[in-house]
């Protein structure tokens, strides 16, 4: 008799009266993202217009991204391509390419300085004044980010985040995967074809300099006269400029500028210290902080000008010289000595 094919087993009998307890995975997940949300401390959850904002940044920068990689394919290529950023972005999500915390500090960086802007008073701001002013480097860089300011805000009016602006790890991260994920929702394009539009688009990305890079031009063209002009902190405080705030404490103080938009938004101990190493007067610090602590997330103004008046000139030397190395290169030791 010919071997037959063994039968397969049946699938294990569950008790009648004992069903499975096991969560399907979407649920679990859910349930895992409930968990966490909710016990978020208060002082760490976004607020509804950070997410609003958020959201809308990152659906920007996406449609934009895909919208240069189009124009840089062939007329049938472009023509097939229609997938949205909704649809990209989920693609991006699921597989765990666009979760980047570099990416969400930018986006998070845009809404508070819009936040911060949105509760500084109206009129003719200290950057419009700088544009009339006889010297004519600073009249330049003035015009220049007002200019860029412009072009990187949508039809709406809104803050956004773009190409220019991120750095260029970052950038070219971004770009392949939205190009990989352009390429597989569409039929014509050839791997080539995209990778050749990738490369185009990458090295155009250099020729227009971030909205950070022209906030610090601005700051060197004022100079250290400028810069120290009597009451300039606490009125850039008051008109919510934070960006040109942080640009120029970060020259006075010798440290990069994303440190010092970090240490501004970082409590007051933190903007304590970096009052103190750029150097500026307790009485211009007392009435910044003051004026201003709530939109830079500080209750209490006491507590920093506390911090202000406690720090020893070595203890600010120090941390000069800790903030002056390079970023990656401080977080590298701290996890290795973390770990050691």
């Amino acid at each position: 008799m010919p071997a037959e094919w063994p039968i397969a087993a049946p699938p294990p009998r569950q008790h009648p009266h004992r069903p499975s307890l096991a969560f399907p995975a979407s649920e679990g997940r859910r349930i895992a993202a409930v968990v966490q949300d909710l016990f978020l401390a208060p002082d760490d959850r976004l607020t509804e217009q950070e997410r609003s904002v958020m959201a809308v940044m990152l659906h920007g920068l996406i449609e934009r991204i895909a919208i240069e990689l189009r124009v840089r394919l062939s007329a049938e290529a472009a023509a097939d391509c229609t997938a949205s950023p909704a649809e990209l972005i989920a693609d991006l999500t699921r597989a765990g390419l666009i979760q980047d915390e570099m990416l969400i500090r930018l986006l998070l960086r845009r809404a508070d300085g819009q936040r911060i802007a949105s509760a500084g008073r109206g009129g003719r701001s200290t950057l419009q004044r700088w544009t009339a002013v006889e010297d004519a480097d600073i009249a330049a860089a003035a015009m220049t980010l007002i200019a860029a300011r412009g072009r990187g805000r949508d039809r709406f009016g809104r803050v956004a985040l773009d190409l220019p602006d991120l750095p260029a790890a970052l950038a070219t991260g971004l770009v392949v995967a939205i190009g990989a994920a352009l390429a597989l929702r569409c039929q014509n394009p050839s791997d080539a074809e995209m990778a050749d539009a990738i490369s185009d688009l990458l090295s155009s990305r250099f020729e227009t300099p971030s909205l950070e890079q022209l906030e610090g031009a601005l700051a060197d063209a004022l100079g250290g006269d400028g810069r120290r002009e009597p009451g300039l902190l606490m009125t850039l405080a008051e008109e919510g400029d934070a960006q040109i705030l942080a640009a120029i404490l970060a020259a006075e103080a010798c440290i990069p500028a994303d440190e010092a938009w970090s240490a501004l938004l970082g409590g007051p101990d933190r903007i304590a210290l970096l009052l103190r190493l750029a150097g500026a007067p307790r009485p211009e610090v007392a009435a910044l902080l003051a004026a201003a602590g709530p939109a830079l997330g500080i209750g209490d103004p006491v507590r920093a000008i506390d911090a202000f008046d406690a720090m020893s000139n070595d203890t600010v030397e120090a941390a000069r010289a800790e903030l002056a190395l390079p970023g990656a290169y401080r977080n590298a030791r701290r996890i290795i000595g973390r770990r050691g």
